[in-house]
């Protein structure tokens, strides 16, 4: 991606002026990361944002017991990182298939807001939204069932479509909703045995979203 793709790409994410969002591509490098690769380690020092371009990242924190937990999944558009500070990671942040991103120092960020307050709003927006996705997370992991995250991420993932194309793997789907590989499995087999979703190869497809929607408790 050359410097005129980013600023093309970063005027339609941050709703910025050409001039600002040229300014900050001047700041960013792209990067591309294999499947599973760590983009972060839990406990590293970190000055780095990324701007994820395709792909998905997903936050996961371990326990002192080595319990694994799902903090939240962010995609294109979102943000991962230190900001506006360098400062301490208390998760891992992997490659959940291939991700492709724009980095930047935490501190170049800064200074460019500086002499480009416009880019600021764009930014805010992005966050809040991610904020929102964690607390909403939070609050499903408190109040429904196993079964129910599940079906709820199924239908996260789907958005207004009734497809899931490529399917979601079980263990990550699993993982994602906080709960065992084999109370995923058992949930998404019990869907297929009511007609509620139909998996193949190439996608999951909800075939009735009502009912799955009620299956959220």
């Amino acid at each position: 991606m050359d410097t005129d793709e980013r600023t093309s790409a970063l005027q339609a994410v941050l709703g910025c002026s050409k001039p600002s969002a040229a300014a900050l591509a001047g700041a960013m490098v792209a990067r591309n990361y294999p499947a599973r690769t760590f983009i972060m380690h839990q406990g590293d020092r970190n000055s780095q944002l990324w701007l994820i371009l395709s792909g998905t990242v997903q936050l996961q924190a371990v326990s002192i017991d080595g319990q694994a937990t799902v903090i939240s999944s962010f995609g294109p558009g979102e943000l991962v990182g230190a900001f506006p500070d360098e400062d301490d990671i208390g998760y891992d942040a992997r490659a959940f298939g291939p991700v492709a991103a724009l980095q930047v120092e935490a501190r170049d960020l800064r200074r460019l807001m500086d002499a480009h307050p416009d880019l600021g709003p764009g930014l805010a927006a992005i966050f809040s939204g991610q904020l929102d996705i964690v607390l909403d997370r939070l609050s499903a992991r408190v109040t429904l069932s196993a079964s129910g995250r599940v079906y709820r991420e199924l239908l996260r993932l789907a958005g207004n479509s009734d497809n899931i194309a490529p399917p979601p793997v079980i263990s990550a789907l699993a993982l994602t909703a906080q709960t065992t590989r084999e109370t995923g499995s058992r949930a998404i087999s019990a869907l297929e045995r009511r007609g509620i979703v139909e998996r193949s190869e190439a996608q999951l497809a909800i075939r009735s979203r009502r009912l799955l929607e009620e299956l959220v408790y």
